[in-house]
């Protein structure tokens, strides 16, 4: 088998690249097969071409591939914040400055100047005295009733109409 520069043959270098381009989403046998590795031998080969034991050099370039996906992908505050300023600018080039503002926005919150606070609190009917329950029901009850008028009933005057309106309805 002929070797390419990293001293891997085609089928290593391709299961290299397969296997750091999926990067889990296939499994590494899976990996193996699309390299070119047959079928009733894709898992052993698979799982030999990991092993530093067997094939250090598949192992080094492996690792190698991993971490130039990972430095290739890696965020950092000026990096993001100049794309930002990019999208930014032409999206008010094209004329959509809602996408511009939230652009100009997201940089902002990048750098610190935006901070989405939130409280919660908690209030419970359990944790107040009756004092502060009744004081709190007298305005929750001055603060929501506006101009009301209201009439004071005796509970005998209650039943005497409701007797003398079911006699009526019959």
């Amino acid at each position: 088998m002929p070797k390419n520069r990293g001293g891997l043959s085609p089928r290593q270098q391709s299961f290299v690249e397969i296997f750091c381009k999926e990067n889990g989403r296939l499994t590494p046998t899976e990996c193996a097969r699309q390299a070119g590795y047959k079928e009733h031998s894709a898992t052993a080969a698979a799982s030999n071409l990991r092993n530093p034991k067997y094939y250090p050099k598949v192992v080094e370039a492996i690792e190698k591939l991993q971490k130039e996906y990972a430095d290739a992908t890696r965020i950092d505050v000026v990096k993001h914040s100049r794309e930002l300023a990019r999208l930014r600018d032409k999206a008010v080039e094209n004329g959509q400055l809602g996408p511009a503002v939230v652009a100009e926005f997201r940089r902002g919150q990048l750098g610190g100047f935006y901070i989405d606070r939130k409280e919660v609190v908690t209030a419970s009917l359990d944790n107040m005295t009756r004092k502060q329950l009744e004081s709190k029901l007298k305005e929750i009850r001055d603060n929501n009733i506006v101009n009301a008028e209201y009439e004071v009933i005796d509970s005998t005057e209650l039943e005497h109409k409701e007797l003398k309106q079911s006699n009526q309805d019959s």
